[in-house]
């Protein structure tokens, strides 16, 4: 086998459900800053891998929010965001890089793989549907054949030159004028719906994504429980449109947990990522009686 099927059974090895190759062509429209060669100059290659969310984990958020469990929420932020894929992301991500310094002359540079490692280098996002893993949905996250939205990705640049795959060509993962449903359950509508204005547009190899206006500081609102009604101890906020500016103070002004490694207690939403139908919903969550489907979550 070539370095590139090595690289991808390694990675199949190693827990990931799967693995892609992206060249440099494909990140001609970075925006300053996030382009792989100004992380890692001569970069030539991008390897990006993925791992999936587990049925379980995804289970726990519609016992919250379907069933009144809040408690539950922190199974979330441990094994389907925050902590757990991140962290395994990142050996894995560590591992690859290792790997090809050592049987090649060429350099590896592994990215932070999200919450509870160090910034972000480049998007993770984009580098997964620029190696092909999947497309955006409206939601703004990757979605993937098998799996939807319920994945979590890797990056890995290199100087070693590898044949990139081909990007997603398959049926439309997301039709968003016919489904919505990930904008209708937002608890702040922090998503754009479809009609709601012009969608964001980015190219990458000739293939033009388009996904929903995300307000940031509402998407914040709710995922570390600034109000009450979002599950807060207290409204830290006071306004339904709050400013990134807003969600600072507001941070500053909350304590941070004691009870764990995560700054709160558990990240209080991902409503989005759960109620997305692709991936086999049917077979998968609603047909095997984990979910009562997205009527239940309200909005």
């Amino acid at each position: 086998m070539g370095m590139k099927e090595d690289i991808k059974e390694l990675a199949g090895k190693l827990g990931m459900s799967m693995c892609g190759v992206s060249g440099m062509d494909r990140f001609a429209t970075s925006p300053q800053g996030k382009h792989p060669r100004e992380v890692l100059p001569g970069c030539k290659s991008v390897i990006a891998v993925g791992v999936r969310l587990l049925d379980g984990t995804i289970q726990a958020n519609f016992r919250a929010f379907e069933d009144g469990r809040d408690d539950l929420k922190g199974l979330y932020g441990t094994y389907g965001y925050a902590m757990l894929p991140n962290f395994e992301l990142t050996y894995v991500c560590y591992s690859i890089a290792r790997y090809i310094e050592e049987k090649t002359d060429e350099a590896a540079a592994p990215c932070s793989t999200g919450p509870m490692t160090n910034g972000a280098q480049i998007s993770l996002r984009h580098a997964a549907v620029a190696a092909g893993l999947g497309e955006f949905g409206w939601l703004g996250i990757v979605l993937t054949p098998k799996y939807g939205p319920r994945n979590r990705f890797g990056v890995v640049l290199t100087t070693l030159e590898l044949e990139p795959d081909p990007m997603y060509g398959g049926k439309p993962l997301c039709v968003p004028e016919k489904c919505g449903i990930c904008a209708r359950v937002c608890p702040s509508g922090a998503l754009s719906k479809y009609e709601d204005g012009g969608p964001k547009r980015v190219e990458m190899g000739g293939k033009v994504s388009e996904y929903c206006q995300l307000d940031w500081a509402k998407c914040f609102m709710v995922e570390e429980a600034m109000r009450k009604e979002y599950g807060g101890r207290e409204d830290y906020l006071t306004t339904d449109e709050p400013t990134m500016k807003d969600i600072f103070e507001a941070s500053m002004r909350m304590p941070h947990s004691d009870a764990g490694l995560q700054r709160v207690e558990s990240w209080h939403c991902g409503k989005c990522l759960s109620y997305c139908p692709t991936g086999d919903w049917a077979k998968r969550f609603s047909g095997r009686g984990l979910s009562r489907g997205a009527a239940a979550a309200g909005r």
